[in-house]
């Protein structure tokens, strides 16, 4: 977090350092300015990939109660014959993006300012979960799994920016610039998961073999692990912005706003609502709990809005 912030705060310090020697030319709107803006940001697709520390099926005491004489099942290395890891991939999203800003410019050129956005990506979208092969874990086992699926619905940002820009000569009331920035954005996703079994144990062939077949089938069927939070995470970004300011008088500029934001990769977890139906444990007294962990490395986004800027 230190880190982070001197990140955030050495910008800026840079550029109210300058100095006043370095202005050439006539000063343009000197001192500090407000702007506000309002737009639209276009998220890309995303591609979850998540773990877990569940053990097999027939290793749950839940379902099996035999499960102590099976090889691996109190293993300490839960992996084996489990489904510990998988992904899933989104289409695009778009979103509401606004923001407001403080800065100070610096003679003819160049200008610094402390920026906060929200922006919001409304994915709202189910998608098949995938084995680290490629396959639809619902197609791997068949009719016994109807439904293998993760979900996203709003993705989030409260984000600080101190950014830096380059003012350029325009034609007239025009002023193009480029800027540059570093932040912390606050971000929250929808997340959910859902592993259904089919309501006929005949379909339960995860079962198949076991001294106790009937019991396994009877006890797994109909079963659900459901994983419902919304998760939150610091990222540490940067973003690079386009844009044009038009001057309307002497203190109000009306402009139109580029801009490309990337951000560190989401990560969060927690135990399952529902574990096959019970808690999110393996094991009757409460112990061996299970948890899962995703991570999202797509949270960037494009934005483009329309801003206000008044000179004090």
């Amino acid at each position: 977090m230190i880190f982070t912030t001197r990140l955030l705060i050495l910008p800026a310090a840079l550029a109210l350092a300058l100095p006043a020697a370095a202005q050439t030319g006539p000063e343009r709107g000197s001192g500090f300015y407000l702007r506000a803006e309002a737009g639209l940001n276009f998220a890309p697709g995303v591609g979850l990939h998540t773990i877990d520390d569940d053990r097999a099926s027939r290793c749950d005491e839940f379902i099996n109660p035999g499960y102590a004489g099976l090889e691996g099942c109190t293993d300490p290395d839960r992996t084996i014959n489990a489904v510990d890891e998988w992904g899933s991939d989104f289409s695009g999203a778009t979103g509401v993006l606004l923001g407001a800003a403080v800065g100070r410019s610096l003679g003819t050129r160049w200008r610094v300012e402390l920026e906060y956005l929200f922006r919001e990506a409304n994915y709202d979208e189910a998608a098949a979960i995938i084995s680290p092969g490629g396959r639809p874990y619902a197609e791997i086992f068949g009719r016994e799994l109807p439904r293998a699926e993760e979900r996203i619905g709003d993705l989030t940002n409260h984000v600080m920016f101190a950014n830096i820009y380059l003012d350029f000569p325009g034609n007239g009331r025009l002023t193009p610039y480029l800027g540059v920035g570093a932040g912390l954005a606050f971000a929250a996703m929808d997340y959910g998961a859902l592993w259904l079994r089919s309501d006929d144990p005949a379909l339960m062939e995860t079962a198949s073999g076991l001294p106790n077949e009937a019991t396994v089938r009877r006890n797994l069927a109909g079963t659900a692990t459901v994983a419902r939070d919304r998760l939150r995470d610091e990222l540490f970004g940067f973003q690079v912005v386009l844009g044009a300011d038009y001057r309307v008088s002497e203190a109000l500029m009306v402009g139109l706003r580029g801009r490309w934001a990337d951000f560190d990769t989401l990560q969060g977890g927690g135990g399952y609502e529902s574990l096959r139906s019970h808690a999110s444990n393996l094991r009757l007294d409460g112990s061996e709990p299970v948890s899962y962990r995703t991570r999202n490395p797509d949270t960037g986004f494009f934005g483009l809005s329309l801003s206000v800027t008044y000179r004090l």
